[in-house]
């Protein structure tokens, strides 16, 4: 009487990797009731690089084959990342900070935000986008808190109201800017029915003289 093998049970890879995902999933929910994103974020990021040096051939053969100095400043910058990432504190520690992008939502209704509107000589309106020529005050801080005593000197809106005017200007010596304007620009996400979203509202908050000099 002949008898047959059982065959080995073995699921599926990719059910193997579902379960895994599902679990890596319920740990990172549960993680979350405890630590904030940006945290958790961070520790889930540095778990998968630190897996990557010691377990990812491309990795170690790249770390061996560097000067030993070259490894020590390699490996300052990282943990100075890693520190930065966890100090919360991006104004003292800049540009190690923590890594914030879109950790929250914002439920403010409207939302707010300021902008710099300059005049020139001839009479036209022009933006003045602080993002482009100081983009790192608007990755640490709103524009609105640079009158924040607490933050900053007094002053500081108009300074960076000057020193954008005066970069608009040294490319535009023939049509200067003459006048810059504060404005706070609302939106509202949930307006009426006979209001659009199209058209923000825009209330001057100062206003700034630019003299030819400056």
């Amino acid at each position: 009487m002949s008898t047959f093998a059982r065959t080995p049970f073995r699921l599926h890879p990719a059910i193997v990797f579902a379960i895994i995902g599902l679990c890596l999933a319920l740990i990172i929910w549960l993680v979350s009731f405890a630590v904030p994103l940006k945290l958790a974020g961070q520790a889930y990021l540095l778990i998968i690089i630190l897996f990557a040096f010691r377990y990812w051939p491309p990795m170690l053969r790249w770390i061996a084959s560097m000067p030993v100095p070259h490894r020590v400043v390699f490996g300052v910058l990282i943990g100075a990342m890693i520190l930065g990432h966890y100090t919360l504190n991006g104004r003292t520690f800049f540009p190690y900070v923590v890594w914030e992008i879109f950790p929250f939502a914002h439920e403010d209704d409207p939302v707010t935000c300021r902008e710099f509107i300059a005049t020139t000589e001839s009479g036209n309106k022009v933006r003045l986008l602080v993002e482009q020529l100081f983009p790192s005050i608007v990755q640490i801080d709103p524009l609105d808190s640079l009158d924040n005593p607490k933050l900053y000197p007094p002053g500081t809106t108009e300074h960076l109201a000057r020193a954008l005017a005066k970069a608009y200007n040294e490319h535009h010596a023939d049509d200067p800017v003459r006048r810059v304007e504060l404005f706070v620009v609302a939106v509202k996400l949930h307006p009426p029915a006979n209001e659009s979203r199209a058209q923000p509202s825009c209330e001057l908050l100062k206003h700034y003289d630019i003299s030819s000099g400056q």
